[in-house]
């Protein structure tokens, strides 16, 4: 059975060879993704106006609650994989007016239809609410086939979900019967009976012919259909098993580009291609489009996708940082070289002053010194410009080390909130001890001079003094998260394990200690260890 996460379990099975001898074709395609991703953002205003000419419909004079039914179907149609949110508050609208109409049929459309996007969400219990709702019985045959296919998918999702925890999944034994249901009521050229028979051919392990009736669908379908990027990204992972990496390339970045042109936010190709880049010659390819696809998932807002596309950016990151070692280090052996290159200068222009010193005799030698000294120095100040570029970039370093800072603590964050439902109490505490010396010996390594510059703000009598043990108490931790730009007290507290009052008193009395403008006081903390 094709499991949910089985995407990014390729994802992590890296290997080095897939992109030493790529071709002039994969190149091309990733060119081609680079060129529209620069026009994300026209693409991404084009779907604003969509939805705001859908929205404005809404609104119109006269218009009946089955035509806002259906204008909420519209609007879902543009919302359900660009944000997730707002494609549940679509969903929801559906639901209450066929309620108010009291039209079964509709109703049950609009539950298929938000449990089969809940359940690519990861919203299993709310799933499951919804299917106790459903009654099977005033089903159409249409909608019988839709509830089997968006019930086996939540069987297959929701097990892969549980499945680090060594639990089933009650009645997943019955995915197959679903499924089974599905291929034997739809023809063989239907869209969900083809993709079935697909995954099932994936499961199996049978590759070649997965690949040969994959790529059959993908041309009977339309280019701009939302199909089509869905099953040319099955079409690259088949690739990929196939060890045919130049094609895996070239789908996935037809793929991609898919959604950069649809404003598709809830997408995997992206994220899929910059893993596998991860290689010393496309870091900086990779690193960028996994920033990318980390925003979208950030825009589109379903928990289970941040959490996928944030499993995979802490590997790219330690490429990244790894690379940027290599090219420090690069830097630091050419600033040597520059050094001794000015020692030399000074040198020679001693000499030269000698020289001028001992005649008129040498005038003539002197002179071809001089214009060399003019040559030197215009060198000179393209050293000086070099070590300009170069002081920058450490200052951007600096500002990348806190963003990732505050990334890791996110992601540790959500480990412990995982780990919670499987360990005792007091593992649990000594875990987030633990976490609490990790987040305090990471800070400080970035800012050393952090506990006595922040005391400098405040008024003597006020003025934190830790214990023995401690390198930072609750209130420096909250301003240190400040520091590090996480601002909002619910974010706080939810790293600090702390309610929100506490974080908002907290940071009120602290404000209230402040030597200065209490108003500027956070101002003022943020600045503590920056370089001009």
């Amino acid at each position: 059975m094709i499991k949910r996460l089985s995407f990014f379990l390729l994802l992590l099975s890296l290997s080095v060879s897939c992109v030493e001898r790529r071709g002039n074709a994969v190149e091309d395609a990733l060119n081609q993704l680079d060129e529209a991703l620069v026009r994300s953002s026209e693409y991404f205003h084009i779907k604003q106006q969509r939805i705001s000419t859908i929205e404005n419909l809404l609104h119109s004079r006269g218009v009946t609650p089955i035509q806002q039914y259906h204008i909420y179907g519209s609007l879902y149609d543009e919302y359900r994989t660009f944000q997730f949110d707002k494609a549940k508050e679509t969903l929801d609208s559906q639901i209450a007016i066929a309620r108010e109409i009291r039209n079964d049929s509709l109703l049950n459309n609009a539950m298929l239809e938000k449990a089969m996007l809940l359940t690519k969400a990861g919203f299993y219990l709310e799933v499951k609410d919804i299917f106790s709702q459903i009654d099977t019985a005033s089903l159409s045959k249409g909608q019988l086939l839709n509830w089997c296919n968006t019930r086996q998918k939540f069987l297959v999702d929701y097990q892969e979900y549980v499945s680090t925890s060594s639990i089933d999944v009650p009645d997943y034994f019955k995915v197959k019967e679903y499924q089974d249901h599905i291929l034997e009521h739809t023809p063989d050229t239907h869209p969900v009976n083809r993709h079935i028979s697909i995954l099932r051919m994936i499961e199996e392990k049978d590759f070649e012919r997965a690949y040969r009736e994959n790529l059959q669908f993908i041309e009977s379908l339309d280019k701009e259909a939302h199909d089509y990027a869905v099953q040319t990204y099955w079409q690259g992972f088949i690739c990929e098993n196939l060890d045919r990496v130049d094609e895996m390339f070239q789908w996935w970045a037809k793929s991609a580009m898919y959604d950069i042109r649809h404003a598709v936010k809830d997408n995997a190709s992206l994220c899929s291609i910059a893993v596998k880049l991860s290689d010393p010659e496309d870091t900086d390819r990779a690193f960028r489009y996994i920033t990318i696809s980390l925003d979208d998932a950030l825009f589109y807002n379903a928990k289970l996708r941040k959490v996928q596309i944030a499993s995979t950016l802490a590997w790219i990151l330690k490429t990244y940082t790894d690379d940027k070692a290599k090219q420090d280090m690069y830097r630091t052996k050419s600033f040597v070289s520059i050094l001794c290159f000015a020692i030399l200068m000074l040198l020679l222009s001693i000499v030269t002053v000698r020289l001028y010193v001992k005649g008129r005799r040498k005038s003539e030698e002197i002179h071809s010194k001089n214009l060399q000294l003019a040559e030197y120095n215009d060198s000179m100040h393209e050293t000086e410009e070099t070590l300009r570029r170069m002081n920058m970039e450490l200052r951007e370093a600096n500002t990348a080390k806190e963003e990732y800072l505050g990334l890791f603590l996110s992601m540790c964050s959500g480990y412990l909130d995982k780990l919670k439902k499987t360990i005792t109490r007091e593992q649990y505490e000594a875990e987030l001890r633990n976490f609490y010396k990790t987040f305090d010996t990471s800070f400080l390594q970035l800012y050393p001079g952090f506990v006595s510059d922040f005391n400098a703000l405040l008024r003597e009598d006020c003025r934190i003094v830790l214990k023995e043990s401690e390198m930072l108490n609750t209130e420096l931790r909250i301003f240190a998260l400040i520091k590090l730009g996480i601002t909002q007290s619910s974010h706080i507290a939810s790293l600090l394990r702390y309610s929100v009052n506490t974080i908002y008193n907290y940071r009120a009395q602290i404000k209230n200690s402040a030597l200065s403008d209490r108003e500027n006081f956070e101002d003022q903390v943020k600045k503590i260890g920056s370089r001009g």
